[in-house]
């Protein structure tokens, strides 16, 4: 069995990331590891959607500094203190996979939506993760 050190938690602020991270925290008990939880900010310029839109979503820093309040109130809110906070911009299923080789991560602990039609036929992000990382994935359902 693998021993754990680094765990990556992505989450998206839903209750399956919540279920997640509830599992990589008593993964990381187990083998004294460290998490780093990370939300991806999956930003389009402005022209692209409306011609205007208020100042605190038309740039990848106002979006950024939202997302890391409410990050951090995440992670205050499912018992993550401890763990190391972070707000990447782009596309999902590449920034975690690339933030997991970066920081040496040993295991990803994300959660899985049932996902269904188009989505399914695109693929997810847990399954590209899953294809993807070059370390283990926990991909966990939740009870909703």
């Amino acid at each position: 069995m693998s021993t754990y050190k680094q765990i990556l938690v992505p989450t998206d602020f839903s209750p399956t990331s919540a279920a997640a991270a509830m599992r990589a925290m008593a993964l990381a008990d187990c083998f004294s590891a460290r998490i780093t939880v990370v939300h991806v900010v999956d930003y389009v310029p402005p022209g692209y959607v409306a011609p205007e839109l208020p100042t605190n979503m038309s740039s990848p820093q106002a979006l950024r500094s939202r997302a890391q309040a409410h990050l951090e109130e995440w992670i205050n809110d499912n018992s993550l203190a401890g763990s190391e906070p972070r707000i990447v911009v782009g596309s999902a299923k590449k920034e975690i996979v690339k933030l997991a080789n970066e920081l040496s991560v040993d295991l990803i602990v994300m959660g899985t939506q049932g996902e269904t039609g188009l989505a399914r036929i695109l693929g997810s992000t847990t399954n590209a993760v899953i294809h993807n990382a070059r370390c283990d994935v926990l991909a966990v359902h939740s009870d909703d």
